[in-house]
């Protein structure tokens, strides 16, 4: 095979499997939806390249096993022709999830679908962004929470502001999973879309600028400080 660069096939989303010459690939849509004629194009591609059978993510992508280390070209030629983005893996911004939120959950108070296109398209807040380490983004359209953003870098959940009698956003900053999980901080307001945009866009520039080569946000927010951080970060 030759001299592999793995880290940049993991920015491509493919990522070495426990079995020798095989790959992982990773896919991503925006808000975890995939139209029919994208889910027919990878069947087909998993039959032609890989073993037939796909598994569903976590971050609510499609990953295909067994990916030959002389098809990725092509199978990322095919999958860029049909339209479908490919995951990440390594120190970058992982896939940004969503619940329905009010697209059609009856629990949902917020559009999470919009909220992650404007982080995308106007922030440029994408999957794949180089940073010290793995950064995930997790929205949820209530209090329910169901995509956790309590451990997540960023978590923005929809809340009812009673004060203002109008719908809003709850913020928690620098949860993670993993061996060693924490909570996030909540920040204490109920923001508008436009306040949640300015933190995020706030948050990563922080991370990118100040947190060590494998630091978790959580992990540099503790070491400089929960207060530092606030004052450095936010305001």
């Amino acid at each position: 095979m030759g001299t592999i660069d793995y880290d940049a096939l993991k920015r491509r989303g493919f990522l070495r499997q426990k079995q020798e010459g095989y790959f992982v690939l990773r896919t991503r849509m925006a808000h975890g939806v995939y139209q029919k004629e994208h889910l027919e194009k990878i069947v087909e591609i998993a039959n032609k390249y890989a073993r037939g059978f796909v598994h569903v993510t976590t971050r609510q992508g499609i990953e295909m096993p067994y990916v030959k280390y002389e098809d990725i070209d092509l199978v990322e030629q095919e999958f860029k022709a049909a339209g479908l983005e490919t995951g990440t893996s390594g120190p970058r911004l992982r896939t940004t999830t969503t619940c329905p939120g009010n697209n059609w959950c009856k629990s949902g108070l917020i559009d999470t679908f919009a909220l992650y296109d404007r982080i995308e398209n106007e922030l440029g807040i994408r999957c794949a962004m180089d940073l010290p380490h793995k950064f995930k983004i997790a929205i949820s359209g209530c209090p329910n929470a169901c995509t956790r953003p309590q451990t997540s870098e960023i978590g923005v959940h929809g809340q009812l502001d009673s004060a203002a009698k109008e719908v809003g956003y709850i913020v928690y900053i620098g949860g993670c999973g993993g061996r060693t999980p924490r909570s996030g901080i909540k920040l204490e307001k109920v923001y508008t879309e436009d306040e949640v945009l300015r933190i995020i866009e706030r948050v990563v520039k922080f991370y990118k600028d100040h947190a060590k080569p494998r630091q978790r946000l959580g992990a540099s927010i503790e070491e400089l400080g929960k207060d530092n951080f606030l004052k450095t970060a936010l305001t």
